[in-house]
């Protein structure tokens, strides 16, 4: 069976919440297992990401940042985790409620893979994460 891994980096909880739910669903709706890893603050997952020991098989198919997180931004985390090389193949995307476009286009210039508006409904976050992990409907 076929398994997919999505990496969130988020602060807030109900948003992890409507995205691990999400996954649950469309997991009911199709063979793929989805496994979903979650940090609620930037510096937590950075310092997932540097450590020397990290196997990279716990290493996720993709990596979704929101941007507006007190301490370190999603913005400088891009820059951070595109400076890794064990990161440099894995796809990186902004999911947020920014709607600032020079900030998104910030952010693909600084190696976002793909800018998306945060979806509130199941519905929109199922089609989003389908688009990002490259399942088909």
């Amino acid at each position: 069976m076929l398994q997919r891994h999505i990496c969130i980096v988020d602060d807030d909880k109900d948003d992890i919440f409507l995205m691990s739910a999400s996954l649950k669903r469309l997991e009911s709706k199709t063979t793929i297992r989805f496994k979903m890893s979650a940090f609620y603050s930037a510096e937590d997952a950075y310092s997932f990401f540097s450590n020397p020991a990290i196997d990279l098989q716990d290493l996720p198919d993709c990596i979704c940042l929101d941007i507006n997180m007190p301490g370190t931004n999603g913005l400088q985390l891009l820059r951070m985790l595109r400076k890794m090389s064990h990161l440099m193949e894995i796809p990186i995307y902004i999911v947020s409620t920014t709607k600032n476009q020079n900030t998104h286009q910030e952010a693909v210039s600084s190696g976002a893979n793909g800018t998306y508006a945060k979806p509130d409904t199941m519905q929109g976050m199922q089609t989003l994460q389908r688009q990002l992990l490259g399942i088909p409907d």
